[in-house]
């Protein structure tokens, strides 16, 4: 998601079962191939650190050590390298455009048709480009990713602080070394906006800092907002009192007032339409396949239309 959303993005297409008989193809959408993120302990030395890191008069020592000093908090080592590579393959996103993604990009306008139109008329952006960046983003909600954001961050800034560390003791370290160094220190940076943000969301909702699972990248629920893009454009469709972007409605209401915050109205030219949804990541295939998506995803007669 923009400048937010760093990341690479894959996937591929596999089959399976709903409600015992029915077959639905999944988009897997940069995210990871594993089942379940795996990783090793972090020492007490750099679960010290991340305490010390984000004390503040915001977030306590008590409090750091509930969320730092938790057993499921892993060092994910794919993590790092996903982060570090930031491979953008335009193959991986052309199943997209395919007809049987219209299909069920057009099944869940229909199913979704009474809140996607008053997300439309209240944001005045067009109910198709919503559906189209929900699709790309993972495959309508069918997946989301199972990394716990806790441990992304939490990889990239230990990861940096050790290198820091070792190469600061070499005598000649490799140019591979220090290109990795400068890209781990652009992360770091990044990370801690992003976790800041994290701890502020895990406090307010009270939740477990591991209800947050989503991509290497620390995205996350169905439309994959960052922290900082969840607290700045998450909206509670139904004004129950927090923004779950694990629920259809306030992804749907989130995804249409980011696209507003970020410029789009009706009627904007091709060019001005690119810039917008760059902003929600910053790739150029990405930007083609949600625009010819959202152009693909109408309804007539139920059936899939190319126009």
């Amino acid at each position: 998601m923009g400048n937010r959303l760093i990341r690479d993005r894959w996937f591929h297409l596999q089959l399976v079962k709903i409600s015992g008989c029915l077959c639905v193809l999944f988009l897997v959408v940069g995210l990871s191939v594993e089942l379940s993120a795996k990783g090793v302990s972090f020492n007490k030395k750099e679960r010290d650190f991340l305490i010390q890191e984000f004390k503040s008069e915001v977030f306590n020592q008590i409090y750091l050590n509930k969320i730092f000093g938790h057993r499921k908090l892993k060092k994910i080592p794919i993590v790092i390298e996903k982060n570090i590579v930031n491979l953008d393959p335009a193959d991986h996103y052309k199943n997209f455009l395919s007809p049987y993604s219209i299909f069920l990009g057009n099944r869940f306008l229909k199913r979704w048709r009474t809140l996607l139109k008053r997300a439309s008329q209240k944001y005045l952006v067009n109910k198709e480009l919503i559906v189209a960046v929900l699709l790309v983003e993972t495959g309508l909600g069918n997946v989301m990713g199972d990394y716990p954001v806790i441990s992304v961050f939490s990889s990239i800034i230990i990861e940096y602080e050790n290198r820091k560390i070792k190469i600061a003791k070499k005598e000649n370290p490799s140019e591979r070394q220090l290109y990795e160094l400068k890209r781990l220190s652009k992360k770091n940076r990044w990370a801690h906006d992003q976790m800041n943000a994290l701890l502020t969301i895990i406090m307010r909702q009270k939740q477990s800092p591991f209800y947050y699972k989503g991509s290497y990248a620390g995205a996350f629920g169905i439309p994959q907002f960052l922290p900082t893009s969840y607290l700045k454009w998450g909206i509670d469709s139904d004004n129950s009192g927090s923004v779950n972007l694990y629920w259809y409605p306030d992804a749907i209401y989130s995804v249409a007032n980011y696209l507003r915050e970020h410029g789009w109205k009706p009627g904007l030219s091709q060019e001005k339409q690119e810039k917008v949804i760059w902003e929600y990541n910053h790739s150029k295939t990405y930007v083609d396949t949600v625009l010819k998506a959202a152009r693909k995803l109408k309804i007539r007669n139920g059936r899939y239309t190319k126009k």
